[in-house]
């Protein structure tokens, strides 16, 4: 049917990745205050930012990524005949409309936001501009989008008077994530060669390329937060989310020990869960320094 081929396209998977924390920082955001119009609030968010911020710009950047996919993901809808580009496109852009109206009733905060995240979306993939295919900045980009714009839309809304809390917060997602987008890069190696794709893992190596992963995931959000522990920013109690770090520490150094695609994969698909996990430990650590 080609309703779920648009869903395909709209990649649901990367739902998870983005939802977690944009409802963990609801619940943050609003000094864990559940009330009925919190709940609607975010169902709100997690549809204007993931479903249709998120899904409007996956389906647009499948539609200019057609060349890659062919060597790389041939199974996906375009890719297959099963929707056309044009549509694709199409509907995309109605979706980043959605977002945009519907973001202005919220709030003039997450209206900008939303802009600003359909805005990288966008240059992220059009031709002539296609900063993907550059060398650094896919990584500046999807920590934006990812680490910053999402989980930081809900403190527009719930605490625009405690937003710093929330910079704080996502400058950790931002810099730990700036290392998790090289991990979908070591699974496109092959279509990105073909394509000419200057991204990191081409121009440094795999080795080089883990390196600068561990030093940005682990080591740099880990001195952040404790940093911010010291200096009685952050509750005691947030240190839980030093498991999230010392995780992905050890599984990007196992990965460097013993490299192959396969197992650069298998962390990519593991990251799925640590990313999230950070936001999940610091509301904890927040609830119970409270």
């Amino acid at each position: 049917m080609k309703i779920s081929s648009y869903i395909e396209s709209m990649r649901p998977q990367t739902w998870f990745l983005a939802g977690v924390p944009l409802i963990f920082m609801s619940i943050l955001a609003a000094d864990f205050n559940i009330t009925f119009s919190v709940i609607t609030t975010t169902i709100s968010l997690f549809l204007i930012a993931v479903v249709f911020v998120l899904g409007g710009t996956n389906m647009f950047n499948e539609a200019f990524d057609m060349e890659a996919d062919k060597h790389n993901k041939p199974h996906r809808p375009i890719v297959s005949n099963r929707i056309t580009r044009e549509s694709a496109i199409y509907l995309s852009f109605l979706l980043f409309a959605l977002a945009l109206m519907w973001s202005s009733f919220l709030s003039n905060g997450l209206f900008y936001l939303t802009l600003m995240a359909i805005f990288l979306g966008i240059i992220y993939s059009v031709p002539k501009i296609r900063a993907k295919d550059k060398p650094l900045s896919p990584m500046f980009i999807l920590a934006a989008g990812y680490g910053f714009l999402i989980p930081i839309s809900p403190w527009t809304v719930f605490g625009p008077g405690k937003i710093l809390i929330g910079i704080l917060i996502t400058t950790i997602s931002y810099v730990w994530f700036l290392g998790t987008t090289n991990f979908k890069d070591f699974k496109d190696i092959r279509g990105d060669k073909i394509k000419g794709t200057e991204n990191l893992l081409i121009k440094t190596g795999a080795k080089r390329t883990i390196t600068i992963m561990i030093i940005l995931m682990s080591i740099i959000p880990s001195l952040i937060l404790g940093f911010y522990i010291y200096n009685n920013i952050f509750p005691l109690w947030s240190s839980l989310a030093f498991i999230s770090f010392i995780a992905t520490f050890i599984l990007l150094y196992k990965i460097m020990r013993k490299y192959s695609p396969q197992l650069a994969h298998i962390g990519y698909n593991i990251t799925y869960i640590l990313y999230p996990s950070i936001f999940v430990f610091l509301t904890i650590g927040f609830w119970l320094g409270v």
